[in-house]
């Protein structure tokens, strides 16, 4: 009886053993698979892109918002982002893709229009890269623009614009020509009042503060109170004589009220960086990114107006409102 029980104990203590010995045969097997996957997962290689900028990645220039599209598409996507700045001649863009292309990307995003005719030559001779540019043009198909028509709120902007001014002189400097391409403000402004006189000049240059500010100053002694300065690092520099001369600024990129909120009336914001989450978005989809032109609108956060300053009462506020909600529903056009 006592052999019996000792019998059942060892046939016990050898299922125990025998339990322990493949259970932990099962968790160091388990272990080793999860070792493999994860270094698969790491051995796997990216997606290379490339983003190339003309001016410097500072704050407030142009290309301070190629880099928050670095930032953005690395956050969200499984992409390797590869940035280069002060890239603004024929033969500085060409070594640099160049370079890009041996490094392995397939996507060389240019950071404004003025990457199109280069773009252009290198489309092709390299087919099987996508050349992408924030604005300007595409002729191949491997070629793709991403931009966007922020006119629909330069109509109000410029309605804002109007309910101040007490000269009926109103102005915009712009970077680059584009009164042709972009005459919204113009047209509000002789939709709201006919009787205002439009001044345009022409800066040449995103980031020259002391040109901007010598075309304010002319601006000024013209009799013009409220100035749309579509600038990007100048507009420090705008919105600064604007506060020693009393006159009214619309800002632009983003919201510029703190520089000064007594003076700025709204901005015209344009968040570029989102048109990178949308050039993802395409890569990564079944179709890819489509050539040719791709316009981008409200719903992918490229533009807005900014918060109205305290110069507006409720009773403007709500007219812009009103005004807004009659374009979007087709009850208000302009000419």
């Amino acid at each position: 009886m006592q052999q019996s029980k000792l019998h059942r104990m060892i046939a016990t203590f050898t299922v125990i053993v025998v339990i322990i010995i493949i259970g932990t045969m099962i968790l160091k097997t388990n272990g080793i698979i999860k070792e493999i996957e994860v270094s698969n997962i790491h051995n796997i290689k990216k997606p290379e892109v490339t983003i190339i900028a003309s001016g410097t990645l500072t704050d407030q220039s142009w290309g301070s918002l190629a880099y928050k599209g670095k930032l953005k598409i690395e956050e969200k996507f499984p992409v390797t982002v590869a940035i280069y700045s002060g890239i603004s001649t024929k033969k500085s863009i060409m070594k640099t893709v160049t370079e890009a292309i041996h490094n392995g990307s397939k996507v060389i995003i240019g950071h404004g229009r003025e990457f199109s005719p280069s773009f252009e030559k290198l489309a092709l001779s390299y087919p099987d890269i996508k050349f992408v540019t924030i604005h300007g043009y595409a002729k191949y198909k491997n070629q793709a623009v991403y931009t966007f028509d922020q006119g629909e709120i330069e109509y109000f902007a410029a309605l804002a614009a109007t309910l101040v001014t007490k000269s009926n002189k109103i102005g915009l400097i712009d970077s680059i020509e584009s009164r042709d391409i972009n005459p919204e403000f113009e047209n509000a402004l002789r939709h709201y009042k006919p009787d205002a006189t439009f001044y345009y000049r022409v800066v040449g240059d995103r980031d020259n503060g002391k040109k901007a500010t010598e075309i304010m100053r002319e601006l000024i002694a013209e009799g013009v109170d409220v100035i749309y300065s579509k600038g990007n690092l100048y507009n420090r520099d705008v919105i600064s004589l604007a506060k020693k001369e009393g006159i009214y600024v619309i800002g632009y990129l983003d919201d510029q009220s703190y520089m000064g909120k007594n003076y700025v009336l709204t901005s015209v914001m344009n968040d570029v960086s989102q048109a990178y989450i949308a050039i993802m978005n395409d890569y990564f989809s079944e179709e890819g990114i489509p050539p040719g032109g791709r316009m981008l609108n409200s719903s992918h956060g490229v533009y807005e107006l900014a918060p109205f300053g305290p110069m507006f009462d409720e009773e403007d506020i709500e007219y812009i409102k009103d005004q807004r909600m009659k374009y979007k529903i087709g009850e208000l056009k302009f000419n």
